[in-house]
């Protein structure tokens, strides 16, 4: 599936730029003492949490699918894996609205714009809550911090019976006024109203869990190779808030804000600085620019495209 020259310029482009940023961050506090920690972590839990990461990629591309199966789209799931996975080429853009490639990827299939659009509005949103109760989940480990637990887990439910109606949307729509902007992010709320609604909502949001559970256990893997006393709680909340700052503060892919504060929470938890330099770079690698070599694979081995379907418009 060709992309055009223009469109691959930009793409290689992204992925440079973050890339070269990232390697300022990792030579940061020394380079010696960061890999002589890099080999103190050693190949195996760099292995296994890879295989985790690729459980993570997997069970979104089969929430995806999911997706298209609600509106009825014909992609078969192989094919909506490799679209899926090539998304993850543009991972490192702000808030992953690169991600959205997929609409172009899905559009020769029939998938119109509004709702591939949707599809990543509340795959975004899913795993949004997901993170939010990883992170809530370690809490537990410190005093009282079950009922911080209760808490938010009520609230999240809250919140996700709330996106079965519509006030989202008529929120949106009077915020918005005559502001295009905001009327778009309303529209794009009702479309995505019928991915929020009955057994889809429960499929989507559990796999979203699992998936970033898997890769909450692959960071406590690593963690505690350098610090064989940290608990899974302690290392998924870790993970997770790190994840969360990342996603809020809307830096391309989380570039920055995530890094600065998982080193700062293992620092507070008392590791060394290049260690826990090494620990985020490793996670890091093991995560997001897993994501990002994978994306680009599949962007480059995508078959050719059909002719554009005008079906289910």
């Amino acid at each position: 599936m060709n992309l055009g020259p223009r469109r691959q310029r930009l793409l290689w482009l992204s992925v440079a730029l973050s890339a070269a940023g990232y390697l300022v961050f990792a030579l940061w506090s020394g380079w010696q003492e960061v890999w002589a920690a890099v080999k103190q972590i050693g190949a195996w839990p760099i292995v296994v949490a890879l295989l985790l990461s690729l459980v993570n990629y997997g069970l979104r591309g089969e929430r995806w699918h999911l997706f298209l199966q609600r509106w009825h789209y014909n992609v078969p799931r192989v094919l909506n894996q490799r679209i899926y996975f090539a998304g993850f080429a543009l991972t490192t853009t702000p808030g992953k609205a690169g991600e959205l490639i997929r609409s172009v990827f899905l559009r020769p299939y029939g998938v119109v714009w509004h709702r591939s659009a949707a599809m990543f509005f509340s795959e975004r949103l899913a795993d949004l809550v997901a993170i939010v109760i990883l992170t809530a989940l370690g809490l537990t480990y410190l005093p009282q911090g079950e009922w911080a637990f209760l808490l938010l887990m009520g609230v999240l439910l809250c919140c996700l019976l709330l996106l079965r109606t519509r006030f989202p949307e008529n929120l949106l729509r009077r915020v918005a006024g005559q502001r295009k902007s905001v009327n778009w992010l309303a529209d794009v709320a009702s479309s995505s109203r019928p991915l929020w609604q009955g057994r889809l909502l429960w499929q989507s949001q559990g796999l979203s869990l699992v998936a970033w559970l898997a890769e909450g256990i692959g960071a406590w893997l690593i963690l505690r190779t350098l610090m064989p006393e940290i608990s899974i709680e302690a290392a998924l909340f870790i993970y997770g808030f790190a994840m969360l700052v990342g996603a809020l503060s809307f830096l391309p892919g989380g570039l920055g804000g995530t890094e600065a504060t998982m080193t700062g929470l293992l620092v507070l938890q008392g590791l060394a600085l290049p260690e826990a330099v090494a620990a985020t770079v490793i996670i890091r690698l093991a995560t997001l620019w897993f994501a990002v070599a994978l994306g680009m694979i599949a962007v480059l081995s995508l078959p050719p495209a059909p002719a554009a379907s005008d079906s289910h418009l």
